[in-house]
């Protein structure tokens, strides 16, 4: 019988790798929230001039949607004219305790009145203080700034509203570096660690490849799919990579060392498991073997085969154990 058989060499490094379908996520999304009530009076301008993916945005223009700010900077500014009336209040308030306090110790260096009244003008003069400071700080957060550097995503809310302690008025997302968000098959999710390299092969608008690492493993499986979430944290100066996008990952689970790879199409299915031949003084001979990890149109082989073997490849379901054959090709 004629066939064609291939000589088996171990391969030095293979790695075991799984594809997986993913999410992209921004790193941060940061809802900025309003810490003082008051009425949106106005929208900030930009400080200073900023130049961002080859566009320039000139100092003094209007703060929009869409566009990258910095820390630091006003995003947008509360009406501050009941605060300013408190303040004025306030500082009225605590210059007349200072005066005050500054006259009572002067008459008790003279000795003309008690410690009992210095101490009591010293107390109203520093809760005076204390609540100049505290006006202060209020009038200080009738402007908004952006907490981190990022993209302003929206207003959420309008020119004219009125906006409570909590309520968010700015919605800034950092898409230098993003997430992305993998649900792993509770069978492979022991294989993987923190730090371990992953490849994120996008496929628009052409696909390109960007490599990741892993920062969270969750500790907790979705209990009605049974798969884990880990975050890749990507570098994505470019932004080629977009909040939602849907993307491939390869993760590694481990790298086998010499492993012997043969054809899947070698393979003989049995009742009880596989089996192969081999040539053997040129006759087949068959051979049960253990089969691992599947790589594209190879398998590997964990026991019945050796390296140097030589594997029939075609021909090989039409032969017997024992029967001569014909190499008519090595591989």
């Amino acid at each position: 019988m004629n066939v064609v058989t291939r000589r088996l060499l171990p391969v030095p490094e293979l790695p075991d790798t799984l594809e997986l379908t993913a999410v992209v996520e921004p790193e941060l999304v940061v809802r900025v929230a309003a810490e003082v009530p008051g009425r949106i009076s106005r929208r900030a301008e930009r400080v200073g001039a900023l130049t961002w993916h080859g566009r320039e945005y000139p100092a003094g223009a209007p703060l929009e949607e869409g566009e990258p700010v910095s820390a630091g900077e006003p995003i947008v500014y509360l009406n501050r004219d009941l605060l300013q009336a408190r303040y004025d209040r306030a500082l009225a308030q605590f210059e007349y305790d200072e005066r005050e306090f500054r006259r009572i110790q002067e008459l008790f260096e003279r000795g003309s009145t008690s410690k009992k009244e210095l101490d009591d003008a010293r107390t109203r003069r520093d809760v005076s203080k204390a609540a100049l400071d505290e006006v202060a700080r209020e009038l200080e957060r009738t402007t908004v700034q952006a907490p981190i550097s990022g993209i302003l995503n929206r207003y959420p809310m309008q020119v004219g509203e009125y906006a409570g302690p909590g309520d968010v008025v700015a919605e800034i997302v950092v898409l230098d570096r993003v997430k992305v968000v993998i649900d792993v098959p509770e069978r492979d999710v022991h294989c993987l660690h923190l730090g371990d390299e992953v490849t994120i092969v996008a496929a628009a608008p052409q696909e390109h490849q960007l490599v990741g690492r892993i920062t969270y493993i969750s500790a907790l499986a979705d209990p009605g799919t049974r798969t884990t979430r880990i975050e890749v944290l990507v570098d994505n100066h470019d932004h080629r990579l977009r909040s939602g996008q849907i993307v491939r990952a390869r993760l590694t689970r481990r790298v086998l060392r010499d492993a012997l790879m043969i054809p899947l199409a070698a393979v003989i299915p049995l009742e009880n498991g596989y089996s192969v031949y081999v040539v053997r003084d040129g006759q087949a001979e068959m051979r049960q073997v253990e089969l691992g990890v599947l790589k594209g149109r190879d398998v590997q082989v964990l026991s019945g085969l050796a390296p140097g073997d030589e594997l029939i490849v075609a021909g090989h379901r039409y032969v017997g154990p024992g029967q001569t054959v014909n190499i008519v090709e090595r591989q």
